[in-house]
């Protein structure tokens, strides 16, 4: 509400200045001003309703136009129409004005995602930027003077959540990590037995939409399992190789989904009771990996990640103590795993 109120504040001073502006030209500046942009949600649909009506207050004839994609003037269009646009692109609001007979246009750039950005400020600064266009110099009386335009006269501005009209570019998104590290542990869980701890390295290399992944892990602690026969000890090492997707939600979510096969080396060491055989066993296989991960990032080269994953073996490790199964390990598995994402652009 605070936000608002202060918004039609600004609005009627704008305006006032705006008028004064206009009178102080005289008739030569036009009489139609249009308003065009690719505008989809409410927001920007009522800034533009504020703008055609605010305009419209003074007399302006206000022509509104909406499409998928903005229009801009040609270089030889109309000189007695100045044209307004309203552009989204690249996560910022982009409003650019062209006076009449200009070829150049004035920018002004709104951050959507801003503390009290509404449909209100968003008109005060369309509204703005037109009257700072209106007080720059046209073509022809650049021509004409003989030495550069003097200085402008100071604009005082509105209160101070309205930042000064100057030409800055739309804010760039955050990019995605064409080379990426991936480190931390992985907790893996068999049908019997419990959680074993491993720890988890990965390189990724791909594009904005798609990459590939080649890591490995190995275990910090061994799956122990005990009978009357006696006990073994199982560790895993891994190596995979991944294809996968990813898409950047907002500027600091991601979300990735990835598919692969895995090559798994296990290492088993047994003590025997008495009366039974103690032998160390080592068994390798493949299989297929599937996991999905969402990743927050607190910079452009560093992020958090939680990553959850399923692994078929093709021919699973089974262990036995004596004559008696104990368990068939990764068929399946799941995994859950948590780290720190490094990257380089």
């Amino acid at each position: 509400m605070l936000g608002a109120r202060h918004g039609w504040c600004a609005t009627a001073s704008l305006l006032a200045q705006f008028a004064f502006a206009a009178t102080g030209r005289g008739s030569e500046l036009p009489s139609t001003v249009i308003v065009s942009s690719n505008a989809s949600d409410a927001r920007l649909a009522r800034a533009l309703v504020l703008i055609r009506g605010e305009l419209s207050a003074l007399g302006l004839d206000v022509q509104v136009r909406v499409a998928d994609a903005v229009e801009f003037p040609s270089p030889t269009f109309e000189t007695t129409n100045e044209h307004l646009t309203l552009d989204v692109k690249e996560g910022a609001i982009v409003v650019r004005v062209f006076a009449a007979g200009a070829s150049v246009p004035l920018l002004e750039s709104v951050d959507p995602d801003g503390p009290d950005v509404t449909a209100e400020v968003i008109a005060v600064r369309a509204v703005e930027a037109l009257r700072a266009a209106r007080l720059l110099p046209s073509q022809a009386e650049r021509a004409a003077a003989p030495k550069p335009p003097a200085e402008l006269p100071p604009v005082e501005l509105p209160p101070a959540e309205l930042p000064s009209v100057e030409h800055r570019p739309a804010p760039m998104a955050p990019q995605m990590a064409i080379l990426q590290l991936s480190l931390g542990p992985t907790f893996v869980q068999s049908p019997h037995g419990v959680p074993q701890l491993s720890a988890h390295a990965a390189v990724l290399v791909g594009s904005r939409w798609g990459f590939v992944a080649l890591g490995a892990e190995g275990s910090v602690s061994e799956l122990a399992f005990e009978r009357k026969a006696g006990s073994a000890q199982v560790s895993r090492r891994t190596l995979f190789l991944q294809l996968g997707a990813r898409v950047r939600l907002r500027s600091a979510w991601e979300v990735s989904a990835r598919g692969g096969v895995s090559y798994l080396r296990y290492t088993a060491k047994g003590a025997a009771a008495p009366g039974y055989l103690q032998r160390d066993l080592e068994h390798g296989t493949g299989a297929f990996l599937l996991s999905f991960r969402g990743a927050y990032y607190f910079v452009r080269a560093f992020g958090l990640y939680l990553d959850v994953s399923g692994l078929v073996a093709f021919d699973a490790a089974r262990v036995q103590l004596a004559d008696q199964d104990v368990v068939s390990l990764d068929r399946p598995s799941v995994a859950i795993g948590a780290g720190v994402l490094l990257g380089a652009f």
